[in-house]
């Protein structure tokens, strides 16, 4: 219950400064010591207003023991935001290692502990401490392993340029975390409980691998981007690269999540869950372009475009209200077959707008998702027709045959296309790279 408020405060967390300190072509000492006051003075305000709010929790949910779990989670924003320029520098010199061993060993932390004090009959304060102690410990680490010290606060630095910067990012994930729950409101409020369950449930089932695929490519594109900013040539070829690498992973494995989905539904779900299916299906279309149309977030923030991101960011938002809202008359399919239009509609527009100004053009985007698209395509619709002929196995062995002829299929069609050597050559690259990792690991 209070992790809901204190979600909806994190939006306001870092107020954009640590994509700021990453975007900035040449970041003084003096501009990210500003910087980290910043952040250290958010994190306390938040503190004191989360903590301010928690007669209104307790009131809200009618709760008397909710009041000091919300002041006691509160003091997560304050210990957070002595890390956050640690580790905005860690991303920036990308030292991606060092900065995931924080976070590791941070939930690591907040495990034992929570762990050890529900053993001990601590209820669920036992959550509490264990959220308290990963914050610790993750911000102690990221002291430890960045190479950042702050100084004193100093006048004339530089910093309201960065400072508006991150106002504008902060604007966006206001404005996108509504975006990403406006379809839940909606859905509990109109339609029912059941349908929500239904929903929320295909939505998280499908954007679990997605989101592990984007999330790390947009993570290194981001800094990498910003450190290309003044050499049009390099940032372009930078941006037909990521977003070429993100379609051979990300379309292929929509694209059989489509035509596997009820399958897929009850072997990870079971048969209760049988009304997610088609909101699945509905979804993995959406999956199957938004992760490579998304990337535009990177091109703008790393030129520094901070109210064109705000600007497409309400677009893309009023774009997916509308679809909910005309597809809510036929319920949580209306919902969901409403978002796919809205997000196809705008696909194009969107990527014009974001590549304005910038040397990446549209066919750059074409360039980079044509060959996977095709080839997911093509190898979505012979599996689908051919998917009778194992039909009577069992689900786990249905799945594992459908994917082998998914992948056979696909891999082919890309040999057929001209330039899909090249394309073989990159996935079993980045094949035999996990397997490496994983061996040392």
């Amino acid at each position: 219950m209070v992790m809901a408020v204190a979600n909806f405060a994190g939006v306001f967390r870092d107020l954009g400064l640590s994509s700021a300190a990453i975007q900035k072509q040449n970041l003084t000492h003096a501009q990210q010591t500003n910087l980290f006051w910043l952040n250290v003075a958010v994190g306390g305000m938040l503190t004191l207003v989360v903590s301010a709010a928690s007669p209104l929790v307790v009131w809200f949910y009618g709760k008397p023991e909710l009041l000091w779990v919300t002041i006691a989670l509160s003091f997560s924003f304050l210990i957070g935001s002595f890390g956050s320029q640690h580790g905005a520098l860690l991303v920036r010199n990308m030292q991606f290692g060092r900065n995931a061993i924080p976070g590791i060993l941070g939930a690591l932390a907040g495990l034992v502990v929570s762990i050890f004090l529900a053993l001990r009959g601590w209820s669920y304060w036992a959550l509490v401490w264990g959220n308290l102690s990963m914050a610790v410990v993750t911000t102690a680490l990221l002291f430890v392993l960045s190479p950042f010290r702050p100084g004193w606060f100093r006048l004339r630095a530089g910093t309201l340029e960065m400072v508006k910067f991150g106002a504008n990012v902060t604007a966006f994930d206001f404005i996108n975390y509504f975006h990403r729950n406006l379809d839940n409101v909606l859905i509990g409020k109109f339609v029912g409980a059941d349908a929500l369950g239904l929903y929320s449930r295909a939505y998280a089932l499908l954007m679990l691998p997605i989101s592990n695929l984007r999330i790390p490519i947009s993570s290194v594109g981001f800094p990498a981007l910003s450190r290309l900013q003044n050499q049009p040539g390099a940032f372009r070829e930078y941006y037909r690269k990521i977003v070429h690498m993100l379609a051979l992973v990300s379309m292929p494995l929509t694209a059989f999540l489509f035509v596997a989905s009820d399958e897929i539904v009850l072997l990870l779900l079971g048969v209760a869950w049988a009304g997610a299916v088609p909101i699945f299906a509905i979804l993995a279309l959406v999956a199957l372009i938004q992760p490579v149309i998304t990337l535009w977030g990177i091109v703008v923030l790393s030129r520094g475009m901070g109210r064109r991101y705000v600007q497409i960011g309400v677009f893309n938002t009023m774009s997916s209200a509308i679809g909910f809202v005309a597809g809510l008359p036929w319920g949580v399919i209306g919902v969901a077959t409403g978002y796919a239009i809205a997000t196809y509609v705008t696909a194009i527009p969107t990527l014009m707008w974001a590549f304005l100004g910038t040397p990446v053009r549209l066919v750059d985007f074409f360039a980079g998702v044509a060959r996977p698209f095709i080839a997911s395509v093509v190898a979505a619709g012979i599996t689908s027709v051919l998917a009778v002929q194992w039909s009577h196995l069992a689900v786990a062995v249905h799945v594992a045959v459908g994917g082998g002829v998914f992948v056979t299929i696909f891999s082919a069609t890309l040999l057929i296309l001209p330039g899909g050597r090249h394309e073989i050559h990159v996935i079993r690259s980045v094949v035999m790279s996990l397997i490496r990792s994983r061996s040392r690991s």
